[in-house]
């Protein structure tokens, strides 16, 4: 094993594994001891945010059709992707769109869906940003279960899985119990 000509410099550790370290009179000691010194404790090391780093918005709307026995329908989604295999609200890019499928979707539903509390979750990298529309369906009318669909009834849960801000959003709906 081969030595540094300068083991003074080397930690014991460095020393015995024949391997370089940083010199021992650096250490995280004398760096925060520069930092309190400069009074820069604050700045360094800097911060992630700070690097003017924008994390990306995605906004969309869900529809919460809701019968009158207080049921709401979901949609399982795609197995990849973003809450892959979940039970969802149906997703839309615009009101517009969700009025287009409360009209040619739902029986009986209002084709005016009406916004609720926006509601806002964050993922590893971007915010998204969800305006849940609700319309009513009356009686027991609206789309038939399918093996993508089925009516979820919040005070009656079946055990499905649901993303936590849609379990969130259905448990609020529901009220108390």
């Amino acid at each position: 094993m081969k030595l540094s000509r300068d083991t003074t410099r080397m930690g014991t550790h460095a020393r015995r594994s024949g391997r370089r370290s940083w010199p021992t009179r650096i250490c995280s000691t004398a760096t925060s001891s520069c930092r309190l010194a400069t009074g820069r404790q604050a700045d360094l090391p800097t911060p992630r945010s700070a690097a003017g780093k924008k994390r990306r918005l995605r906004e969309i709307f869900m529809l919460v059709a809701m019968r009158d026995d207080g049921s709401v329908l979901l949609e399982r989604r795609p197995e990849t992707g973003i809450w892959g295999g979940l039970w969802c609200l149906p997703e839309f890019d615009t009101v517009s769109a969700a009025s287009v499928y409360c009209g040619q979707s739902l029986e009986a539903a209002q084709n005016q869906p009406e916004p609720l509390s926006i509601v806002e979750h964050a993922f590893t990298h971007f915010d998204l940003v969800i305006t849940p529309l609700l319309t009513s369906c009356a009686g027991h009318a609206g789309v038939m279960d399918t093996p993508a669909t089925l009516w979820y009834n919040a005070r009656d849960p079946a055990r499905i899985g649901l993303p936590a801000p849609i379990k969130t959003l259905l448990e609020t709906l529901s009220g108390p119990s």
